[in-house]
C-alpha cells in the first residue's frame, strides 16, 4: 500500500518549492500525494495562481477558501479560522498517512493542530531558520517541536533545529527543493541582464517600522536609473492593501516599473535569469537568488539570522545605505567576483532524499510519532 502525503498550499511560493518534491512522488511507486489549494492561489488580487498549479498537470484534491477580507489583526485570525474549517473537513474527508508542511506561514498553524489531533506524521522541510524581524521566527519554531521528521536546506540549520532538542534520528539536512527546480529547469542567461526585481514584506516584528516610508525611499533611489523595475506583490499580512494601493500611486508615472501581483511558479525565476539583482527583503533572496550569481540587496532586519552567501549586500532603512548599496550591486567588479562564489544550500537531488528518508522512518510508527526530549 502507497504511503499517501498530504500537502497544504496557499501562496506561489509555495509550489516554486515543492514542485520537484510533488513530481518525484509522481515517479515514485511507493508513494502518493493529496494536494490541497486554499489561501492567495485563489485571490484574484494575488495572481488566481491556482491556474499555474493545473498548468503544471498536479491533481488538485481539493481547495478551500481561507483569505478573509479585512486588512488587520482581525482579519487575520479569521483568515485562520477559515483555514481551521477547510482543514478539519479535508482531514475528515480524506484519508492520508503524513503531512508535509513547508515553511513558516502562520497558516500552517491550523494544519499542525489537525494533524496533531488526527495523529498524522508531521514532515518539516524549511525549520531551524532564523529570521528575527518577522513573526514567521516564531511559527517555525512552533511547528519544529511538532514535527516528527524535519528536512532542513544546510548544517547550520540543521544544527539549529537540533539545539531545539529534537531527537537526532529525525533531523536531515537535505539542501533546498527550490534549489533542486533551478538546476534542473533554469539556466543563467548572463546576456540580457536588465532589469531589477523588488520585493518588500513589512517587519512584523517592529512596532516602529513603516513600512510605507520604506518603501516610498526604495523606489526613489532606484528611479535614478534606467533599470526595468519589476514589483511583486507583498506577502498576505496585516496591511496589505494599502501596500498594493500605495505601489500603484507612487510608479503611476513612471514608465520603468511595473507592478505584478504575482510573476507565477515558472516566471519568477524566469524574471531572475535577466536581472542585475534584486532589492527587498524577501527569503527569495537569501536562498535562491544566489544560484542565479546576482547580488541580493537585503533591506532592514526581516531576513535577520538567516545564513548569507557573500552575494547579499545588507543596508538599512535610508536613502544612504540603499544608494550605496545600489551602486555596489551594479558594479561590474562586485558581480564579477559572484561567478565561483562557494554556494550552500545543497546542489541538487533534495526529493529524492527526503522521500528515502521519509520511507526508511516511516516504518516503525509507534517511535516516529512518540517524541522524547533530547539532551
Amino acid at each position: 500500500m502507497k504511503h499517501k502525503l498530504a500537502f497544504f498550499t496557499s501562496t506561489r511560493s509555495d509550489m516554486t518549492i515543492l514542485e520537484p518534491l510533488l513530481k518525484e512522488i509522481k515517479k515514485n511507486k511507493k508513494f502518493e500525494y493529496l494536494l490541497f489549494v486554499h489561501g492567495t492561489h485563489l485571490e484574484k488580487n494575488y495572481g488566481n495562481t491556482i491556474q499555474d498549479i493545473k498548468k503544471l498537470d498536479f491533481k488538485i484534491s481539493s481547495k478551500f477558501l481561507s483569505v478573509n477580507k479585512l486588512d488587520d489583526e482581525f482579519g487575520l485570525v479569521k483568515s485562520l479560522e477559515m483555514t481551521q474549517k477547510g482543514v478539519n473537513n479535508i482531514f475528515n474527508k480524506f484519508k492520508f498517512d503524513s503531512v508535509v508542511i513547508l515553511g513558516d506561514r502562520i497558516e500552517r498553524l491550523p494544519i499542525i493542530s489537525a494533524a496533531l489531533a488526527y495523529r498524522k506524521f508531521i514532515f518539516h522541510i524549511h525549520g531551524g531558520e532564523i529570521t528575527t524581524g518577522a513573526l514567521d521566527d516564531q511559527v517555525r519554531h512552533m511547528i519544529t517541536k511538532s514535527a516528527h521528521l524535519h528536512f532542513t536546506i544546510c548544517e547550520n540549520y540543521k544544527n539549529n533545529v537540533l539545539a531545539m532538542s529534537e531527537e537526532k534520528f529525525r533531523v536531515h539536512n537535505v539542501g533546498s527543493l527550490a534549489i533542486e527546480r533551478i538546476i534542473n529547469n533554469f539556466k543563467e542567461d548572463n546576456k540580457n541582464r536588465n532589469q531589477v526585481i523588488l520585493t518588500y514584506h513589512p517587519e512584523t516584528l517592529r512596532n516602529n517600522f513603516s513600512w510605507s516610508k520604506n518603501f516610498s525611499i526604495i523606489v526613489k533611489e532606484l528611479s535614478k536609473y534606467n533599470f526595468k523595475v519589476i514589483i511583486t506583490s507583498p506577502g498576505h499580512e496585516k496591511g496589505t492593501k494599502k501596500q498594493i494601493h500605495l505601489i500603484k500611486r507612487l510608479i503611476k508615472n513612471k514608465k520603468n516599473f511595473l507592478f505584478v501581483n504575482s510573476l507565477g511558479v515558472n516566471g519568477y525565476f524566469e524574471k531572475l535569469k535577466n536581472s542585475l539583482f534584486v532589492i527587498g527583503n524577501s527569503s527569495s533572496g537569501i536562498i535562491e537568488v544566489p544560484y542565479f550569481k546576482i547580488p541580493t540587496i537585503n533591506i532592514g532586519l526581516r531576513q535577520n539570522g538567516r545564513f548569507f552567501h557573500k552575494s547579499i549586500i545588507q543596508c538599512n532603512n535610508n536613502s544612504s545605505s540603499i544608494r550605496k548599496s545600489i551602486i555596489t550591486a551594479n558594479s561590474k567588479f562586485f558581480r564579477s567576483k559572484l561567478k565561483n562564489m562557494k554556494l550552500h544550500f545543497g546542489n541538487g537531488g533534495s526529493s529524492k532524499k527526503i522521500l528515502n528518508i521519509i520511507s526508511k522512518h516511516s516504518k516503525n510508527k509507534h517511535k516516529l510519532l512518540n517524541k522524547q526530549f533530547q539532551n
